[in-house]
């Protein structure tokens, strides 16, 4: 267990052991929640997946009919079966 020293301005500082361990670097964030049982869960916030803003990257004006999606699918199985 590593200890913490609280400055009077309410801040602390991580030493770099627990930086190396939560894999962040200088200017990356890290994250912190409150856990019903008053600890908190600290992690890098690299390590986590915004699941929302990646299904928007990858939204299209292609628009398709299920018909069409499945024939699209089935050439694509066709032209790999050839080479």
């Amino acid at each position: 267990m590593t200890e913490i020293t609280l400055t009077t301005k309410g801040q602390f500082t991580f030493n770099q052991q627990l930086l190396d361990h939560l894999g962040v670097k200088a200017g990356e964030k890290i994250l912190v929640k409150k856990l019903p049982d008053g600890s908190l869960k600290i992690e890098a916030e690299k390590n986590q997946i915004d699941i929302l803003s990646l299904s928007r990257s990858m939204q299209s004006d292609i628009q398709a009919t299920d018909a069409e999606l499945q024939d699209s699918i089935r050439q694509s199985y066709i032209q790999r079966g050839r080479s």
